[in-house]
């Protein structure tokens, strides 16, 4: 019973299918998600999600015995295929959209850096006895999605409350409060907060 399916998976074409496989789920979690493979220049998603209909229709149809493989069943392995890389993108774009781990308030001012990639967005709020709240999320477009970092947050106690941002770019934001201005800075690539907004400006929250 084992004999004729290890003898089919040790066959170099299903070998081969098998790596292909491997490596094109790797990139597409390592550089949507984290952005380990290119950093921080990653691949638009009008050439990526078609590079990878391409390369997973081709494994596919490889995996079919050429004595099988017919113009017919191409056509269907990449059918197939460019159906799943349609919903794991729109999958992608939805939960870019509807699902965030930024903190809840009225959006009441944002900019974004010269190239357009990177935002920083404030957000109002109100603690219990009335005083006024801002929480910094800071943002960078990937495609048709963002990635969120929480920045810190503002209490008009306690740094005179936010008046406006200064300045966006890769890597730094400079908002200005009523004590003065506040700089923020982080990790391009990672979007690793490296110097969130001091907790003395809103302590407790």
């Amino acid at each position: 019973m084992l004999g004729p399916i290890t003898s089919w998976l040790t066959r170099p074409r299903i070998l081969t299918a098998a790596f292909l496989s491997v490596v094109i789920l790797s990139v597409a979690y390592w550089n949507v998600a984290h952005l380990v493979v290119l950093r921080d220049h990653p691949l638009p998603s009008v050439i990526f999600w078609p590079a990878v209909w391409v390369l997973l229709g081709m494994t596919v149809t490889l995996l079919v015995p050429s004595s099988r493989r017919t113009g017919a069943g191409a056509a269907l392995a990449f059918g197939a295929t460019g159906l799943a890389v349609l919903c794991a993108g729109g999958v992608t774009v939805l939960a870019g959209v509807f699902i965030s781990s930024a903190p809840s308030g009225e959006l009441i001012d944002h900019a974004s850096s010269p190239d357009g990639r990177y935002e920083v967005r404030i957000l109002h709020w109100r603690a219990v006895l009335g005083e006024d709240g801002w929480d910094v999320v800071v943002q960078r477009r990937d495609g048709l999605r963002f990635v969120e970092a929480d920045a810190g947050c503002l209490f008009s106690e306690d740094s005179g409350g936010y008046e406006s941002i200064q300045s966006v770019e890769a890597g730094s934001v400079r908002i200005v409060t009523g004590a003065g201005p506040v700089a923020i800075t982080f990790d391009p690539a990672t979007m690793q907060m490296t110097k969130p907004i001091p907790a003395s400006l809103c302590p407790g929250y």
